[in-house]
């Protein structure tokens, strides 16, 4: 046994973006920004100037070209495409022009133009409401350092340690391809989110990675041992012999846990008494379609279109531009369903019109802007029904928390249709409808909205955050944030009994689904289908495939009526070593070795 102290000793947290366990030595990887000085040109030699700048391009786009082969080589072409992004933005319109006539003039070297013109841009980007945007602004100054060093003449610096964990303030998607090619054993950053190119590559290439530490820079040295423990989402910094000792075991185990999933992707998510599962994938990138056949998903259970309206870096994409993106997203998806959720904007996503509100989860957000603005809704709802011709689709409304809001959509959704079909469009007229189950009304009410729509999708994460008022995302409150709590498990229940009752399918889509003590209590609760991030899918199917829905059931009761969140995790712990799940050792507050 191991005391609490030595296992929650962990001297950084992050968020976990790539699951697993990584233990070796630390290599410190410090990019070298260039902070280039403006130098005046003479007109003379202007011309030699520009054919710099353009020499520079063509060898950052032989960069680029290598990367994308090795990523193809690696991980396929829809992995591809990020780096082919970065290809087309080095001679983007808004950028290369803007270089070449920030030269010509104001008779300034390349190197500064370059700079000052990239900055501008990536600066806007980083001060997006949008996360995804502000992710992004890392390409642009990828590029831009690519850019500037081939002006000097420099070469990649990508080289690492083999068989180390790369420690660093920021790293890029092309980064973590060209690691790769050393063995590295993880990666840890000061910065970045959970859709970085950073965090998808790492998955793609089952590298452990923890982002957004907000300081392990200061506090790992080249050639310390690091713990990465890419599930909980810590990083430990030469720890005892008696904590190494447990984390060798947890990672070998995790490990043979890994090999075993491999074999679960081809086989039913049945529980032992023959009750079928559905298993579907939360996604957010065409980059993430590869992941669909990898995990074994059947379908896409929830595809957020607010990348889609991003993807070109703009604040607004056309009807043409979605319904191309979504094409691809039904085509990878098919014979299986997808299911689109209408844009969800507002709270802490993108707010195109730039509002600013004191309480933005409690504001304009959801479908009370689409049905407010038209201008997004109609285009955004005809390039899902476009899509529609090609494979199964289901439209999701979000924030939904009136009757009323249901009937406005279904109508504008009738009338869209009848404009596609007179304009002789294709599309399928039976696509069902449903509803976000993440306000409390929606659940209290949960009859009524079963009686006007076609499935329920339960989103805990705001859910949980409504019920129980509590931000989770401040770390004040942070610890009072409990998705099992049973005031949310009860409303849980209220909506798929209504489900049931109407005959309406019920899913769950929220992060409570990668809860593996959570699954036998949802199903229990009556929930018919999980959908998670694909890399989670096989490890829910090896607790489905372990159990009796009449004990889901039983646990479900239990959950319903517990007064204390810690002593029902460990019934389920209990639980999940006793159905020989092996999953139990990797959760929070399992103590033992």
């Amino acid at each position: 046994m191991i005391s609490t102290n030595l296992i929650s000793s962990a001297l950084e947290r992050g968020i976990a973006v790539s699951p697993g366990i990584a233990i070796g030595p630390a290599f410190l990887f410090a990019k070298v920004s260039f902070d280039v000085e403006k130098i005046s040109i003479d007109s003379k030699v202007l011309k030699n100037e520009l054919s710099r700048f353009e020499d520079a391009v063509r060898r950052a786009e032989r960069d680029l070209n290598k990367i994308i082969s090795i990523t193809r080589e690696k991980l396929g072409e829809h992995s591809a495409t990020i780096f082919e992004a970065q290809l087309l933005m080095l001679r983007d319109q808004s950028l290369y022009p803007e270089v070449v006539d920030l030269i010509e003039k104001s008779s300034v070297n390349a190197g500064y133009a370059v700079q000052t013109v990239m900055t501008k841009h990536r600066r806007l980007m980083e001060a997006s409401d949008s996360e995804y945007l502000r992710e992004r602004a890392n390409d642009l100054l990828d590029i831009q350092e690519r850019i500037i060093r081939h002006l000097r003449r420099g070469r990649i610096l990508s080289a690492v340690d083999e068989n180390s964990i790369v420690i660093s303030e920021n790293l890029t998607a092309a980064d973590i391809i060209l690691f790769s090619r050393k063995g590295i054993l993880g990666c840890v950053t000061d910065f970045g989110g959970p859709t970085s190119h950073v965090s998808i590559m790492a998955r793609a290439l089952h590298v452990p990675a923890i982002v957004s530490t907000h300081g392990i820079t200061n506090v790992v040295k080249p050639g310390d041992l690091i713990i990465l423990d890419g599930i909980k989402g810590e990083v430990l910094v030469n720890p005892d012999e008696a904590t190494l000792a447990h984390y060798v075991s947890k990672q070998e185990r995790y490990s043979r846990l890994v090999q075993e999933d491999k074999t679960l992707v081809p086989l039913p998510a049945e529980t032992l008494d023959g009750h079928h599962v559905g298993l579907q994938a939360n996604l957010e990138l065409r980059e993430e379609l590869v992941q669909l056949a990898e995990y074994g998903a059947e379908g896409i259970g929830l595809y957020r279109t607010e990348m889609a309206l991003l993807m070109e870096g703009r604040a607004l994409v056309t009807e043409t531009e979605q319904f191309t993106h979504y094409l691809e997203v039904v085509e990878a998806a098919r014979p299986n369903t997808t299911t689109f959720r209408i844009l969800d904007l507002g709270g802490d996503k993108m707010l195109p019109m730039g509002n600013r509100e004191h309480n933005p989860f409690l504001g304009w957000r959801g479908i009370r802007i689409m049905l407010d603005k038209m201008e997004l809704l109609v285009p955004n709802l005809r390039a899902m029904l476009r899509a529609s011709a090609f494979g199964p689709v289901r439209i999701l409304l979000p924030m939904v928390s009136s009757i009323r809001e249901v009937r406005s959509f279904r109508e504008i959704m009738q009338n869209t249709m009848l404009d596609l079909k007179a304009e002789g469009i294709d599309f399928d007229p039976n696509v069902p409808m449903g509803v976000m189950v993440e306000v409390p009304s929606v659940a209290l009410a949960a009859d009524q909205f079963a009686r006007e729509t076609d499935f329920f999708s339960i989103g805990t994460n705001d859910l949980t955050q409504y019920v129980l008022a509590v931000d989770r995302g401040n770390d004040l409150v942070a610890h009072l944030y409990d998705e099992m709590h049973p005031a949310v498990l009860q409303l849980i229940q209220m909506t798929t009994t209504a489900a049931k009752a109407a005959g309406i399918p019920v899913s769950l889509c929220g992060e409570l689904a990668t809860n593996l003590r959570a699954v036998p209590v949802l199903l229990g609760l009556g929930v018919d289908t999980f959908s998670a991030s694909p890399i989670y899918l096989p490890g829910i199917k090896r607790v489905i495939r372990a159990m009796k829905m009449s004990e889901g059931q039983a646990l479900a009761k239990k959950a319903l009526i517990a007064s204390d969140p810690a002593e029902f995790r460990a019934v389920m712990d209990k639980w999940l070593d006793e159905h020989a799940c092996g999953v139990s050792f990797f959760l929070e507050g399992k103590q033992t070795a």
